[in-house]
């Protein structure tokens, strides 16, 4: 039997021209960033928000970079200088109603002291050590930005995956005091931007090794060519792990940029051009919050010593996780989460991210724990004439919290399931609600 003719690929597609589709022009924009890596239009920026490795000179000291051109957006010792000397930026603070003004008003606040000397040595120590047993292991990961000329690899080193590589990080993910002194004040104004009910959506830590190529300006909320002015929908909290400034290649922002784009509106050209950037600077131990809108990338390390940060990303509920918490968390670390932790990298969902429809505030740490131990069953095809056997499966799903809590009002279950199951129990229980 054929289907009718306007199911027909060939129909579909004479009777789709680009001006009638609904909203396929919008979503192909390119916008921000078609007009923000524009040549010649911002300040400071002769080639856009971007690194243009094809444009950089090939005789140059350093591949792949330009260290002498002012009008490069990333050596921001002339424009940015000039442009801002007698702005009053962000600087570190303690003062929750500044941090408060500066992360409105310029998209960025700084936290100072966010760590105590002593939680800093530790997790300073932590980040280096696991950075130098992977790079040992053969298992670093390189990225970022593309390889300079003549190299196979980025210069820049990222650590995936902090909450399986040390207490003090699942600390920061549950801002805990114990780990971060800053950690109820960076969990309340999280919750004042983000709403409660934000997740987390990576952790990692960024080393940019001496003479890095730069990162082009980019906005961490990732929808583009959607803009909204009114709040972000993501925040990153950044713990600078070394003394950052313009030397070592300290993040570059435009201040004021979470505004200056979304002016704009979804889907359109900026039509102003936006001013230099800067480059961070600020002492170790300081804790950096910006929103998702904030034009941002990692400057260019000119000293001889590497620079560490760590970056993690909060998100909406609804938005989906960089990571999957839920594939890549270690299984020790799931089983003695609390339950706070366990919202955060997403195991407890409240409608989006469910397994076999557990998704409405189940924990998911049964079902993971069974997979990690090849002893999850999904439900596959049954019907009222399957054998008893098959009826009477392992599932997984009866060791959801879901399944075990409608367990015994199963209104047609067959007498061979209720008895198999009545003292079912699961091998991991939820902590108590902190």
């Amino acid at each position: 039997m054929n289907a009718p003719i306007e199911f027909s690929s060939e129909h579909i597609a004479t009777h789709s021209p680009l001006e009638e589709q609904l909203y396929t022009a919008f979503l192909k924009s390119g916008e921000p960033y078609r007009s923000l890596y524009r040549k010649n239009f911002h300040q400071g920026a002769r080639h856009g928000y971007v690194h243009r490795l094809k444009e950089t000179p090939t005789n140059n000291a350093t591949p792949g970079l330009d260290l002498e051109d002012n009008s490069l957006y990333y050596n921001t010792q002339v424009s940015s200088a000039t442009y801002w000397k007698d702005v009053d930026l962000p600087t570190p603070t303690k003062d929750i109603r500044r941090l408060r003004h500066d992360l409105r008003e310029w998209g960025y606040c700084l936290i100072s002291e966010g760590l105590s000397a002593s939680q800093y040595g530790i997790m300073k120590q932590r980040l280096d050590h696991q950075a130098e047993g992977e790079r040992k292991a053969g298992v670093a990961s390189w990225m970022g930005t593309a390889p300079a000329p003549g190299h196979a690899l980025p210069n820049t080193q990222f650590l995936h995956t902090l909450i399986n590589k040390g207490k003090q990080f699942i600390q920061c993910v549950e801002q805990e005091s114990a780990g971060v002194q800053a950690g109820p004040l960076i969990e309340q104004l999280l919750r004042e931007t983000m709403g409660e009910d934000f997740l987390m959506s990576s952790f990692i830590a960024i080393i940019s090794n001496p003479f890095n190529l730069p990162q082009g300006l980019h906005q961490d909320q990732a929808i583009a060519p959607f803009q909204d002015p009114v709040a972000p929908f993501t925040v990153n909290t950044m713990y600078i792990m070394d003394d950052m400034g313009e030397n070592n290649g300290g993040t570059l922002v435009i201040p004021g940029s979470h505004y200056l784009t979304s002016e704009a509106r979804s889907g359109q050209a900026i039509t102003k051009p936006l001013p230099p950037a800067i480059n961070l600077a600020a002492p170790a131990g300081t804790i950096m919050l910006f929103e998702g809108r904030l034009l941002h990338g990692t400057g260019v390390n000119k000293s001889n010593a590497s620079r560490t940060i760590m970056v993690m990303n909060s998100v909406k509920s609804f938005m989906r996780q960089q990571e999957l918490h839920l594939l890549s968390a270690d299984p020790d670390v799931l089983a003695r989460g609390s339950a706070k932790f366990l919202y955060r990298i997403g195991a407890q969902p409240t409608g989006l991210g469910g397994i076999e429809g557990a998704w409405n505030g189940d924990f998911l740490v049964n079902q993971r724990l069974m997979i990690e131990r090849g002893e999850y069953l999904r439900i596959g095809e049954l019907s009222p004439k399957s054998e008893q056997q098959s009826l009477a499966a392992d599932f997984g799903y009866r060791y959801s919290e879901i399944g075990i809590k409608q367990f015994t009002h199963q209104p047609e279950m067959i007498d061979i399931v209720r008895q198999k199951y009545a003292d079912l129990e699961p091998s991991w229980n939820r902590p108590n609600k902190q």
